[in-house]
């Protein structure tokens, strides 16, 4: 009975114009974004890396599957980075042993940011983590749940792309 009245005053609390905000849409988005982050840099923070990191490294770890050269201009304009900011971040990786630098091929100029033996291990065991993830957050979702879940959030995502919203 104590816990009903609890829960009666919070949603009443979190009443904003007519609407609960626990039925937010972009309200529950952000708390599970908020949640899958948080596990996200708990895996990485064991690893020995910051947040920061661990995405680099992920976005390394995708991105040399589809292109033969990754520079770090590629990875300042992905993250929007300026470059001391990245180099910062390179170079920490570097001296912990999770990246390497190697001139490029194409302009010597460049040089490739790479993986080495170390990070593929660590994303090899992220991977793993993340399917552990993966069957935790879909628990009780048939495959046509998690089909149509994904194709909401991506039509989420493109209507925020659109132009009509400034």
């Amino acid at each position: 009975m104590t816990l009903h009245l609890f829960s009666v005053i919070i949603d009443s609390m979190l009443c904003i114009g007519g609407l609960f905000v626990s039925e937010d849409l972009i309200f529950n988005i952000r708390l599970t974004y908020f949640a899958l982050e948080k596990v996200k840099h708990l895996y990485f923070e064991k690893q020995n890396l910051t947040a920061s990191q661990g995405d680099l490294l992920l976005y390394l770890g995708f991105a040399s599957r589809v292109k033969d050269e990754i520079s770090q201009k590629d990875i300042e304009q992905h993250f929007r980075l300026s470059n001391p900011t990245v180099t910062g971040l390179l170079n920490r990786l570097e001296e912990k042993g999770f990246v390497k630098r190697q001139k490029s091929t194409i302009d010597g100029r460049t040089n490739n940011i790479l993986l080495t033996e170390k990070s593929t291990d660590v994303l090899n065991q992220f991977k793993s983590h993340k399917e552990a993830m993966d069957q935790k957050i879909y628990r009780g979702f048939s495959n046509d749940d998690v089909n149509q879940l994904v194709k909401y959030l991506k039509n989420i995502q493109t209507n925020l792309k659109s132009e009509d919203i400034k």
